[in-house]
């Protein structure tokens, strides 16, 4: 086993042959402003694209699914945002490698480094969902006025009735039904009217004309048989 002395006179050794590249501080300066760069870059990245996961998920309505019981779980599975989330773990394995490029980084479990990553990113996407950011896109988008990022922002309007998914405001009620109708213009599947008969313990007297319904169920014969209804408030 080589002692402290040996190791060091090799190094010395090396180094005397130019075998071992030397650099200037302004090198290492410069390559430590480089790796905080990227890591804030890939940090507002990973906070933008988790912000919009949770900004489809309430805008598309698909959370209300998890209101629904087991047949509402499974649909909620199948229509979540998978791919944003992969990409946001995708960044934060990313930041997290950057991170233990520098020196301080190694004071610290491996874990602890990327759970407090982890905090910070979900942390921080929920402060942006506060701000008016990806509403103020989605609208840019839905204009066609958002190069780029506009597919991936047009995907919140897609439809979801394939998936026994509809929503619209409700134009009539009676005692043992109600009709809802939607026409966001995009000519989409999800245009139309539907008769909704709503699931064992829904009375139809709690719900008005004018209100938006987001309706889970089986379409039969032209009539929705929901099995799960979410009467949607102004402030949502």
């Amino acid at each position: 086993m080589l002692k402290e002395p040996d190791i060091q006179e090799k190094i010395l050794a090396k180094i005397r042959l130019g075998s071992v590249p030397m650099h200037s501080r302004a090198y290492f300066i410069f390559r430590a402003a480089l790796a905080g760069a990227a890591a804030l870059l890939v940090l507002a990245g990973a906070l933008f694209v988790l912000s919009f996961l949770f900004f489809s998920v309430h805008e598309s309505g698909v959370g209300y699914l998890l209101e629904f019981g087991e047949h509402g779980i499974r649909a909620f599975a199948v229509l979540f945002p998978w791919t944003s989330l992969l990409l946001f773990v995708v960044f934060i394995l990313i930041l997290e490698m950057l991170v233990r490029r520098f020196e301080f980084s190694y004071r610290f479990p491996l874990l602890r480094i990327f759970l407090w990553i982890l905090i910070i990113g979900i942390a921080g996407s929920m402060l942006i969902g506060f701000t008016p950011l990806h509403a103020s896109l989605l609208s840019a988008a839905d204009k066609d006025e958002l190069p780029l990022l506009g597919p991936w922002y047009e995907q919140v309007h897609d439809s979801h009735v394939e998936q026994g998914v509809y929503r619209g405001d409700i134009t009539a009620v009676a005692p043992a039904y109600f009709v809802i109708s939607h026409n966001d213009t995009d000519n989409d599947s999800d245009e139309g009217t539907w008769s909704i008969v709503p699931p064992t313990g829904f009375s139809t007297g709690t719900i008005a004309v004018g209100e938006k319904a987001y309706v889970a169920g089986q379409l039969k014969n032209g009539i929705v048989y929901a099995y799960g209804i979410h009467i949607v408030s102004d402030s949502e």
